[in-house]
């Protein structure tokens, strides 16, 4: 399957009959890239209550990794995420701080 970047990756993350090992591709790929559209997609997953717990972990994991590159409205964006996947977006915020 060929897709426009990150258009396609979206469009995968967000699409609940794609297999599960697409989403979570989709998910860690995402972090590639910029933009509202990409935080708003991984924030999207990352707040689910009835999303797959692996895809949520690489939703939070690419949006840590966006938002510490690229910043942003990190308290109101972390606070709309599920505990689980806000623990791992600030493990990763913290640990991409470290590094700097």
């Amino acid at each position: 399957m060929v897709v426009s970047q990150p258009a396609g990756l979206i469009s995968v993350l967000l699409d609940r009959a794609a297999r599960i090992d697409e989403r979570d591709d989709a998910a860690m790929d995402l972090e590639a890239y910029s933009g509202e559209h990409v935080v708003k997609a991984l924030v999207d997953v990352a707040s689910s209550p009835v999303e797959d717990d692996l895809v949520v972990v690489s939703a939070a994991e690419s949006l840590g990794r966006v938002l510490a590159r690229d910043g942003g409205c990190l308290e109101d964006l972390l606070a709309s995420l599920r505990p689980d996947a806000k623990r791992i977006a600030e493990e990763v915020l913290l640990s991409s701080r470290q590094v700097e």
